[in-house]
């Protein structure tokens, strides 16, 4: 019954809009993490390069020459408002629009059709609603039916699960493949350093230096690259972007340099697995620790918890689990779920564990017992502006909060 609903409430909110015809090249990006970076690095080449472009993403709509905020814990909007807001912008040479899961299984995209459909990876995520990862990817996987006859996908080698899945279901569009390790990719990175990598594939033999960090990062680069290659968009306008990438709201978002505070958005196991590995990067002989503060989602999928548990377990020194946005939930048990596999003594490591419940609490915490040259990383709600609690949006910024704190205590 919930299919035949949103079918119909998606299909009746394009009639308004049945006429529009769109100049617009339509490019859509999904996947489980680095959706939105993935968005916003291909917007700014195409920007560099002087062409007229939008982008829809969780954080809002970016177009040239302005902003248009979505709302809270919103990343594909309703099928009526979506369709609204990209007839703006319908005589723009190129929209980017982030796609979630929800979105496609709901129809919210019905009536559209994509020039190319890009893909990051498909990880544990969204099971509260989709149950299984077989049908999170399949829900993925129906972004296929709404590409153009001429239209591509492109598909990441690296995460081996989803690419395994993809291709074959993939079998009759036409898709292309990338990759930081597989030289079977159509287009893959090598001689990776911290600050240059160089591509080959498709006729395609570059070199670019880049200021953007971790090796996610440069695969998150490098699909951008390859779509915007594929459209005529410049060498120089793309380099451009690497070497001066946009600053993205709440995406390794560095707060202060000392003690080294980073805010990020990452809510998966993956998206804290790589967040915090390239974090670890940056320890000194074991004299500086990291310090991670994070929580999970309430009333939403509980699969995940135990492994962003593990995965923070990995490179954290000291754990600090607080809300993030629990809703209904109890935060006790969010706390048992989160330290379930550390407890089972997966890790043979010291970990220094703490519940704190409040959020500004756990990062009062955070301040008050890093040393010079710690590491803090506050997790989870990036460029969000609210913390929901008990059916209520309770207005919060980790950022604004950690400046002010930060200027209130006179540090640098």
């Amino acid at each position: 019954m919930k299919r035949i609903y949103h079918f119909l409430r998606a299909h009746i909110s394009t009639l308004p809009f049945i006429f529009d015809r769109y100049h617009a090249k339509l490019i859509a990006v999904t996947g489980t993490d680095g959706k939105t970076t993935v968005s916003t690095l291909i917007y700014d080449m195409i920007k560099n390069e002087g062409l007229s472009v939008a982008v829809f993403t969780t954080i809002g709509i970016s177009y040239n020459g302005g902003f248009i905020s979505t709302g809270l814990h919103t990343t594909t909007l309703d099928t009526y408002s979506l369709r609204k807001n990209l007839k703006k912008f319908k005589n723009y040479d190129f929209i980017i629009i982030e796609t979630t899961s929800h979105s496609i299984d709901q129809y919210r995209i019905a009536g559209l059709k994509f020039d190319a459909i890009l893909y990051t990876n498909i990880t544990e995520d969204h099971l509260d609603y989709h149950k299984t990862w077989e049908r999170y990817a399949y829900a993925k996987s129906k972004l296929k039916n709404y590409l153009k006859n001429k239209g591509f996908a492109v598909i990441n080698m690296d995460d081996k699960k989803s690419f395994e899945y993809l291709s074959n279901r993939f079998k009759d569009i036409n898709y292309f493949t990338y990759s930081i390790y597989n030289k079977g990719a159509d287009i893959r990175a090598y001689n990776i350093t911290d600050k240059s990598f160089d591509i080959k594939g498709l006729d395609y033999n570059m070199s670019f230096k880049t200021s953007l960090f971790g090796e996610y990062n440069i695969q998150n680069s490098l699909l951008a690259i390859f779509v915007c290659l594929k459209f005529d968009i410049s060498e120089d306008s793309i380099k451009n972007t690497l070497v001066n990438p946009p600053y993205i709201n709440g995406r390794f978002d560095v707060i202060s340099k000392n003690p080294l505070i980073v805010v990020d958005f990452a809510h998966t196991a993956n998206a804290i697995y790589n967040i915090l590995e390239n974090l670890s990067h940056l320890k000194k002989n074991g004299k500086n620790r990291i310090i991670t503060i994070f929580g999970a989602p309430g009333d939403r999928d509980k699969i995940k918890r135990p492994m962003m548990g593990e995965n923070a377990s990995l490179f954290s020194d000291i754990i600090i689990i607080t809300a993030d946005d629990p809703r209904f939930d109890n935060q006790s048990e969010i706390y048992m779920d989160i330290t379930k596999n550390i407890n089972d003594n997966l890790f043979k490591k010291d970990i220094n564990i703490f519940q704190i419940d409040k959020r500004s609490e756990a990062i009062d915490f955070a301040l008050k017992i890093a040393r010079k040259n710690d590491i803090i990383a506050v997790l989870g709600k990036g460029h969000e502006k609210s913390l929901s609690i008990k059916g209520k949006e309770i207005p919060w910024s980790d950022k604004e909060y950690i400046l002010k704190k930060i200027k209130n205590n006179g540090k640098k």
